[in-house]
């Protein structure tokens, strides 16, 4: 059986991966391909000028990051290791990347921390320090 919060964490991520990542990537990649790469007509999604001018490549690589995302509270749900471990590395890494994709980021560091404490109090439950 599964813990709860490990549930509770996977449905996050799944709607993280889904919605947030994969679908948003999809969707998005017709409009930058019609308009020609052209960053000037993209709306500033991001504060950095690296980010939006590199839109084109973000959007695949945001697809990939969210079926790995999906991949990972998929092995959640199914109670193995390996699932826990990615969605430990995916969670880990947004961390990271949330500071620097202001405003999405926010969204992003929501999801991830909530879904990264679940995992790991689901995880460690009452284990002590020593």
């Amino acid at each position: 059986m599964v813990n709860k919060k490990f549930k509770i964490a996977a449905v996050l991520m799944i709607i993280h991966g889904a919605f947030m990542e994969a679908l948003t990537g999809l969707t998005l990649m017709p409009f930058v391909l019609k308009s020609g790469f052209n960053s000037n007509a993209i709306p500033p999604f991001f504060v950095i000028d690296f980010f939006r001018n590199n839109l084109v490549f973000m959007l695949p690589m945001a697809v990939i990051f969210g079926i790995t995302r999906i991949f990972g509270a998929i092995g959640v749900l199914k109670n193995r290791k390996w699932g826990f471990v990615l969605s430990v590395i995916n969670c880990v890494l947004t961390m990271n990347l949330m500071l620097f994709m202001i405003p999405s980021g926010i969204a992003d560091g929501i999801f991830a921390c909530s879904a990264l404490i679940l995992l790991l109090t689901g995880y460690y439950e009452k284990e002590s320090i020593n």
